[in-house]
């Protein structure tokens, strides 16, 4: 065999060695038909779960109105309209023996989208004086909007309806109110907000009625502010 056969021969086994190992390499990489691989990272930098306070799909348990300054209006039947001006820690801020809309509450609120909010709050009190006890339960179905103004301040107004209803010793009395609020919402962490703002209820209806007597028309308006907290999930 010549010198030039050979080396023609020895070229075209490299060129073929060089193909096979760069096709190889290529299958390796993707093959024809296959899905591109998943980018890991960023599906590692998404959230995977509501990120601020007020994002859809979040859900708030709140301890509400557990402190501050009421001004209660009430009229029951003819007699005279009575006002008060309180502060509260933890109770009722109308007295033992009254019924009024400050009770401490517990809420649940669902962000079914961004900042709309979708819930209400409850509460169920025991109170006693001079041998006189009342019990009570109040709810209060809402609706609300939140948005955040600042990295860590926010503002959730919301509004609703607050039934109430207490009776003992012979006397039960029972009120509906137009609730009305707006918070200040301070994020301290992503599971801790602090609310603080005013609070209006409008007495819309009630009735009251003691022993055999009939029941009389009876209504209850505060204006307050109060302190709450809320922890997002």
């Amino acid at each position: 065999m010549t010198s030039n056969l050979k080396r023609t021969l020895g070229g075209m086994l490299t060129l073929a060695v060089v193909f096979s190992a760069a096709e190889a390499r290529a299958q390796k990489l993707e093959k024809p038909g296959a899905a591109p691989a998943p980018d890991t990272s960023a599906a590692a930098a998404a959230p995977s779960g509501p990120a601020g306070f007020g994002d859809a799909g979040q859900l708030t348990i709140s301890a509400e109105r557990l402190f501050g300054f009421t001004y209660t209006h009430q009229s029951f039947g003819t007699a005279p309209a009575a006002t008060g001006t309180t502060f509260s820690l933890l109770s009722n801020p109308f007295g033992d023996t009254s019924s009024a809309y400050g009770w401490p509450r517990v809420g649940f609120d669902y962000f079914a989208a961004k900042s709309f909010s979708l819930g209400g709050s409850a509460s169920f009190y025991r109170s006693s004086s001079a041998g006189v006890g009342t019990t009570g339960f109040e709810v209060i179905p809402r609706l609300g909007y939140a948005t955040m103004v600042g990295p860590w301040l926010g503002i959730w107004a919301r509004g609703g309806v607050t039934y109430n209803h207490a009776s003992g010793n012979s006397r039960t009395l029972q009120y509906l109110g137009l609730t009305l609020e707006g918070d200040l919402a301070f994020v301290v962490s992503p599971r801790l907000v602090v609310l603080f703002g005013p609070a209006l209820d409008i007495g819309l209806w009630g009735t009251f009625k003691a022993g055999a007597a009939a029941s009389e028309s009876a209504k209850l308006t505060d204006i307050g502010g109060y302190f709450g907290l809320a922890i997002p999930i």
